[in-house]
C-alpha cells in the first residue's frame, strides 16, 4: 500500500477546499441602477456682504429691488456688497 505524506495529504485538501470555492460561488445578481428624480430649481437673487455672508435672498423678478438694497447696503456700511443670481430647490 502506498502512503500519504502529510505534504500530500494538506496539498489534497486545499486542491479539495479550492475546487468547492470556485463551485460555491453564483453569478452576481445584476444590479439595479438607480434612477436619479429631477429636482426643480428655482434663481433667486442674494446680496451677500464683502466677507460673503448672504444678508438678503429676492425673488427673481425682484432684480431692481435687489440692486437698490446693494447700492443703500453699500452706502450706510461703507463695505462693498454683491449680488448674485442663485440656484435654489423649489418648495
Amino acid at each position: 500500500m502506498n502512503r500519504m505524506s502529510n505534504r500530500d495529504r494538506i496539498a489534497r485538501a486545499a486542491e479539495v477546499q479550492q475546487a468547492a470555492k470556485k463551485a460555491a460561488k453564483k453569478p452576481a445578481a445584476p444590479r439595479l441602477k438607480r434612477v436619479p428624480v429631477p429636482v426643480r430649481m428655482k434663481i433667486v437673487w442674494d446680496v451677500f456682504s464683502s466677507t460673503g455672508a448672504k444678508v438678503k435672498t429676492y425673488a427673481y423678478p425682484d432684480k431692481a429691488e435687489a440692486e437698490a438694497a446693494v447700492e443703500s447696503l453699500s452706502r450706510s456700511t461703507g463695505r462693498g456688497h454683491l449680488l448674485r443670481a442663485t440656484k435654489v430647490p423649489m418648495e
